[in-house]
């Protein structure tokens, strides 16, 4: 170890003794001195933070093994609050690692068989980690970093970076990833060494797992090494829209340049911190869509017409296919999609899932960005006008005949890679595997992964919550190292997005291991691709050439791509805002949102009886209950008319509620959702379900009915509910499910439609019980 490592130990031990961390360490009989290793402790499991620390570890510092050390645990774990007054920086946190790895050095031999490679990494409690022992570092060759409109903060405390701005709790921070060299060992897929479930084929593919931390100026069989980190991103999916996508430009631009071609060599759009042992990327701040601009001219494209409705509009609708290729998805326009292949890739795969394989086929390729906005155009002043505004004889018919020329909208995402250098190491010709960077869409449920809802996938109708770290397709093929011109990546590394732990197959499991709303940059917390995708989507150069992921194929811009997923029950993301009850999806709701989460109309009954209005996260107003000319009926948003960008433009977008989700309250009510569709369906499939979840509120009181019913004070009366509410004696949800037959029809206000319905169904759940459907209604209309 080197005299420099050493003295930062002295002076790191010195600011924690500052800083309220002697009782801390004191609770388990160390002193909080450099004599970590040759003193044996008596970890004492029972104190906040330290439940699932590993029940083999007996030291302050277990060389080489940061997850067995007492003191990496304790600056690491969440749950370690009393008393602190001064928490690590990141800085801090990698010398310690530095500083653990370092007090094993590996000789040439131990390092005969390992190879080196760029992992983001994180520590995490043990439930979190792919062996569930207890809490460890857990590693990834993909690290999942998000946009956002305001810089990157890692706060000591959290123990993560937060997503919240200090200016305005709406918007949402860019989320970096930190990534390390480590020299790792090729293993073959073990089930306590790989995160999620296995797949077909695991048995056959090469997983990592790291060994030791490679870091600047460290010794290793008796050479210093020398470590340097470099990064390149791209965002090309302007460029891919028109070349593949085949969007005519209004005028003539330099497609090689912004904001059709991005890249971090010659653009501004990363930023990164480079510490002796680690690399922290983030994409710079920027907002999530604006105009697409080259020498101050607005880009626009011209619409195509809309093809195959004439077609689709003279086969009667119960012969018609059940999936209907169109190159419009309601009033946005698909981009790039081969018909045949998109009805192929959906058949086969739809063939494969019934028959219970967790196989796919990827024929219908996104070589460009799948959707994209056609509602706004630049009147004869150069003003931007909304589409959306006009009435409804106009709007269907400009769209469909298209030929105008709608504004081209750009977003910040992108995709790279992350590189680095490295003299010294006489490993595998110092050659370094590569990160895959991802700087795609918001979390907007930060503290909920997809991984952490896999029991409640028969939630979904389509799609499920399948995480990135279990797909099994190749990372982009696209780059090439600009030095050498050689593949970054290659098609036969099937595991880059996986996940990886320290076998730990022989450790005991710890008691319990505490739920933490932290937030996370790994491929866990992403979604894998279903059609199109979310944070990643995929293609291939060729119809026999590999698959891979991109982020090029996403939706350009991104926001566009959100409404569709999100309406149809987060199909993709999965552990993300669900929008299928706003827009009276028929395929229902996955992931219940309240409805003050999907935002409260000046006239639901809600706000009637004084509770404030709300925006929904997505600008909009959820689906209410109300009378229309005497009908009970539900006023709910028509997806045609709903623009996201004009929402997020106008400052509608709110990210504050969703982002105070936590894994324990997505539980509950997924549970919930899961318990009241078996009692309602009665054994009946869930995409043949007639019931649509118009009502879904948390209750603390549930004396105090006016705060949770939203439905018209009559009904309350003539359903008899009140009796059902005032028995309660646990918190719970309340959840009102309608039925209907007829058609919906518009509404003055051409963003809303309303449903007559012909009955009511009410769901009471409190905590800890089974959900009671407690009656139905049937208006008098019916």
């Amino acid at each position: 170890m080197s005299a420099e490592l050493s003295e930062w130990f002295e002076g790191f031990l010195n600011k924690l003794r500052g800083g309220g961390w002697s009782e801390i360490f004191a609770t388990h009989g160390w002193d909080l001195t450099a004599n970590t290793s040759e003193q044996t402790l008596e970890i004492d499991r029972s104190q906040s933070g330290f439940q699932d620390f590993s029940l083999e570890a007996r030291s302050a510092i277990e060389p080489g093994d940061p997850a067995r050390s007492l003191l990496y645990h304790a600056v690491m774990s969440p749950g370690v609050q009393k008393g602190i007054t001064v928490f690590p920086d990141i800085a801090d946190i990698d010398q310690l690692e530095n500083y653990i790895y370092s007090l094993k050095p590996l000789s040439a031999e131990q390092m005969s068989d390992l190879l080196p490679a760029v992992m983001a990494y994180e520590y995490r409690s043990g439930e979190r980690t792919p062996h569930k022992k207890h809490a460890d570092l857990i590693f990834s060759r993909t690290g999942v970093g998000r946009v956002g409109t305001d810089e990157p903060i890692y706060s000591g405390q959290a123990r993560c970076f937060i997503t919240y701005p200090e200016s305005d709790g709406k918007g949402t921070r860019t989320q970096p990833v930190r990534y390390g060299v480590f020299l790792c060992r090729k293993m073959q897929y073990n089930s306590s060494s790989v995160q999620g479930k296995k797949h077909s084929g695991d048995e056959r593919r090469v997983f990592l797992s790291p060994v030791t931390k490679i870091f600047n100026g460290m010794s290793l069989a008796s050479q210093k090494i020398t470590l340097n980190f470099r990064e390149h991103h791209i965002n090309d999916k302007l460029k891919r829209m028109v070349t593949l996508g085949k969007l005519n430009l209004g005028q003539t631009f330099k497609i090689n340049e912004a904001p059709f071609y991005y890249h971090s060599d010659r653009d501004d759009i990363i930023d990164k911190q480079e510490l002796s042992g680690s690399f922290i990327v983030w994409r710079k701040p920027q907002t999530f869509c604006r105009m697409a601009r080259q020498n101050n001219q607005i880009v626009t494209f011209k619409v195509p017409k809309e093809n195959l409705l004439s077609v689709w509009k003279r086969i009667p609708k119960f012969i018609r296919p059940k999936f209907l290729y169109n190159n419009r998805r309601y009033t946005s326009l698909r981009v790039a999609q081969n018909s045949f292949w998109a009805l192929a890739d959906y058949g086969i795969n739809s063939l494969l899932k019934t028959v219970g394989l967790d196989k796919r086929v990827f024929l219908s390729s996104r070589q460009a960005g799948e959707f994209t906005n056609i509602r706004h155009i630049l009147d004869e002043n150069g003003e931007v006008f909304d589409l959306n505004l006009l009435p409804i004889e106009k709007f269907k018919p400009k769209l469909s005949k298209g030929g105008y020329q709608a504004i081209m909208y750009e977003d910040p995402v992108c995709d790279g890679y992350v590189m680095a250098d490295l003299k010294g190491l006489n490993v595998n010709n110092n050659q370094v595997k590569p990160a895959y960077s991802l700087m795609t869409a918001p979390d907007f449920m930060p503290r909920v992964g997809n991984i952490d809802i896999y029991k409640y996938e028969k939630n979904f109708v389509i799609g499920g919550p399948r995480a990135l770290c279990e797909g099994r397709l190749p990372v982009n093929l696209r780059f090439r190292d600009p030095s050498t011109d050689k593949s970054i990546f290659s098609s036969k590394e099937q595991t880059v997005t996986a996940i990886t732990s320290t076998d730990r197959s022989t450790a005991k499991k710890a008691d319990t291991s505490p739920i933490y709303n932290t937030t996370h940059y790994l491929s866990d917390e992403a979604s894998d691709i279903f059609a199109p995708g979310w944070d990643v989507t995929y293609t291939r150069d060729s119809l026999f050439s590999a698959a891979y992921y991109h982020t090029a194929g996403l939706g350009a811009p991104f926001l566009e791509d959100v409404k569709l997923c999100a309406a149809a029950n987060g199909m993709w993301p999965a552990a993300s805002p669900d929008a299928a009850r706003t827009f009276k999806r028929k395929t229902r709701t996955a992931l219940p949102l309240t409805d003050q989460e999907l935002g409260l109309s000046p006239e639901s009954m809600l706000v009637q009886n004084g509770e404030a209005e709300t925006v929904g996260w997505d600008g909009e107003y959820g689906p209410y209950l109300t009378y229309s000319d005497n009908k009970l009926v539900v006023n709910y948003a028509s997806i045609e008319r709903s623009d996201y960008l004009t929402n997020y433009m106008a400052g509608r977008f709110d990210f504050s509620r969703l982002r105070q989700i936590n894994r324990l309250e997505i539980d509950a009510r997924m549970s919930v959702l899961a318990q009241a569709n078996k009692e309602l369906l009665q054994g009946k499939d869930l995409d043949k379900s007639g019931y649509w979840l118009v009502s879904f509120i948390k209750v603390m009181n549930w004396t105090a009915y006016s705060t949770y019913a939203n439905l018209p004070s009559d009904i309350i009366e003539v359903a008899n509910l009140t009796k059902e509410f005032l028995s309660q004696k646990r918190d719970g949800y309340f959840l009102i499910f309608a039925k209907y037959s007829t058609d919906s029809t518009l509404t003055e206000n051409l963003r809303r439609r309303i449903q007559p319905i012909d009955s009511l169904h009410f769901v009471i759940a409190t905590l800890g019980q089974s959900v009671k459907v407690a009656h139905y209604y049937v208006p008098k209309h019916v």
